[in-house]
């Protein structure tokens, strides 16, 4: 392709610049936090590096997953591209969607002729004003929850917040889910890794250290199960 050939030099820039303003951004929220943990101490040492290792290895199910399908949008609209919205999104399958819509609207299909710079670029700008409400939402609703969290605090009675905030975890995963499991072998993964899940918990205040390790278990143990219905079938 001639036409990513010819953008992908300029966009590898500005990714790289957008990627390291992610990092930054991600290390000054991380000092900000610690030291907020410092002179308040919400949380012990211990259960810093313990949320450190869960969210180490909680993201390595994920990252596969977004890698399978960023090999294909980098076939698509390059690799610079690719690698600034998918490492600041992280969502390959919805930009590989909207560069889609975008590249169908204008009546061209990836990998002709038609495919010029001038399409590449509204794909780019598609995939960054369809990823734009998810900050603006971000910007307009965490303050005033905020908020509200502090306010039920200091009121002493019962807050919707907590209900609201675990309600919201069980709404998404809920979604996710329902998206998911359209076969019968992605059921029975599914209900493995909520069995796997739940076994842990039993277990997890008897094997030390085994609850850090729950959602990549969870996870390894359903794709397992999964390919091997998959196989026998």
């Amino acid at each position: 392709m001639d036409t990513i050939a010819t953008v992908n030099g300029t966009v590898w820039v500005f990714a790289i610049l957008l990627i390291v303003n992610v990092v930054v951004q991600a290390l000054l929220f991380l000092r900000l936090a610690l030291n907020f943990n410092k002179k308040h101490k919400v949380v012990t040492q211990e259960e810093i590096g313990q949320a450190a290792k869960t969210g180490a290895l909680a993201a390595v199910g994920p990252s596969i997953s977004v890698l399978s399908v960023l090999l294909s949008l980098i076939v698509l609209i390059g690799s610079g591209a690719a690698f600034m919205r998918c490492g600041v999104i992280g969502a390959p399958v919805f930009e590989l969607m909207i560069a889609s819509l975008c590249s169908s609207t204008m009546g061209v299909e990836f990998g002709t002729e038609a495919f010029t710079p001038a399409v590449l670029v509204l794909c780019l700008f598609g995939m960054t004003l369809a990823s734009a409400p998810y900050m603006l939402n971000t910007i307009i609703t965490l303050k005033p929850l905020d908020n509200a969290t502090e306010k039920s605090k200091k009121s002493g009675g019962r807050s919707f917040v907590p209900y609201m905030s675990k309600a919201a975890m069980m709404a998404i995963l809920g979604y996710m889910m329902m998206s998911y499991v359209n076969t019968p072998v992605k059921v029975v993964a599914a209900i493995t890794s909520a069995v796997v899940c739940y076994l842990i918990i039993l277990l997890g205040n008897k094997v030390k250290g085994l609850a850090s390790f729950g959602m990549a278990i969870a996870m390894i143990a359903a794709m397992v199960v999964g390919q091997l219905i998959t196989v026998l079938m």
